[in-house]
C-alpha cells in the first residue's frame, strides 16, 4: 500500500475504547515527511502497562501483535514490546490506510487510542492499494471525512461476485459483493450476493474499519479509494 505525500497538514485522533472488546481501526496518519505511521505513534491512554492489551494486524495470511507494556522494569514508561519479552520492542510501519484491531482487556475504565501524525492526503485523484488474490486485507477509511462505499472501487477484479468488502455494525458482519451492475453492463458496483441488480449503500466514518476480500486466480488486484479531500 502506498500514497503519495504532499501535504504538511499535522493532527491526531483519540478514540474511546470500551472495556473487554476490540475496536477495529487503522493508520489515519503518516509520519511527517514519510509515507506510513510507525507503530510508536500509535499510544494508549489509562491502560495499565501489564501486557494486558494489544494491537494486532493481519499480514495477509496470519495476525501480528504487539502488547501494551513498561518499557523498562519500574521505568514507568510505555511501549509496544513482544508479549514474551517486554524489553524487545515491537515495530511495524502501517501504510495510510492499512487496519488493525486494537484490543482492551477486562476492568480498564475510560481507556483511549490516540495517533499523530502528517494528515496524508495524496495530489492524485485516488489512493491506490494493491491486494493479492486469495487473501483479505483489514482496511480503514484513510480520509478525514466520511467516505462512500460507492467511492471504493476494485481494479483488475472480474465482476463475478466473489470479490467483497466487509464491515462490522456492532454486532455482525455486512457485506457487498463486486459484481456487474446489469446483466451484460460491463459496469461494475457494490451489489447484494443473491441479487447483484441490488445496490449496496454505506457510509464509513473516519478511521472505520472493513475488510476487502479477493477470491482466487486474480491477477494484480488492487482497490481504489476516491481522494475527495485535496489541499
Amino acid at each position: 500500500m502506498a500514497a503519495a505525500v504532499d501535504s504538511n497538514v499535522v493532527g491526531y485522533t483519540t478514540k474511546g475504547v470500551a472495556a473487554n472488546q476490540k475496536l477495529m481501526s487503522g493508520a489515519q496518519f503518516v509520519e511527517v515527511g514519510e509515507e506510513g505511521l510507525d507503530l510508536a505513534s500509535i499510544k494508549l491512554e489509562n491502560v495499565p502497562m501489564t501486557g494486558g492489551a494489544s494491537i494486532q494486524w493481519w499480514d495477509g495470511t496470519s495476525y501480528e501483535r504487539a502488547t501494551w507494556v513498561e518499557k523498562n522494569w519500574d521505568s514507568g514508561l510505555p511501549w509496544w514490546g513482544d508479549e514474551n519479552d517486554w524489553e524487545i520492542e515491537i515495530t511495524h510501519t502501517f501504510a495510510p490506510g492499512e487496519g488493525f484491531w486494537i484490543v482492551i482487556p477486562n476492568g480498564v475504565p475510560n481507556a483511549k487510542v490516540t495517533q499523530a501524525g502528517e494528515v496524508a492526503l495524496s495530489g492524485f485523484a485516488n489512493y491506490d492499494f494493491p491486494l493479492a488474490s486469495n487473501k483479505k486485507f483489514m482496511m480503514i477509511n484513510p480520509l478525514p471525512t466520511d467516505l462512500s462505499l460507492s467511492d471504493i472501487t476494485l481494479v483488475s477484479v472480474p465482476m463475478t461476485g466473489g470479490a467483497s468488502i466487509q464491515w462490522w455494525n456492532g454486532t455482525s458482519y455486512e457485506r457487498a459483493t463486486w459484481v456487474e451492475k446489469n446483466w451484460d453492463s460491463g459496469t461494475p458496483w457494490w451489489g447484494d450476493e443473491n441479487d447483484w441488480e441490488i445496490e449496496i449503500t454505506h457510509t464509513f466514518l473516519p478511521n472505520e474499519g472493513f475488510w476487502i476480500v479477493v477470491p482466487n486466480g486474480v491477477s494484480n488486484p488492487a482497490v481504489e479509494i476516491a481522494n475527495t479531500v485535496q489541499l
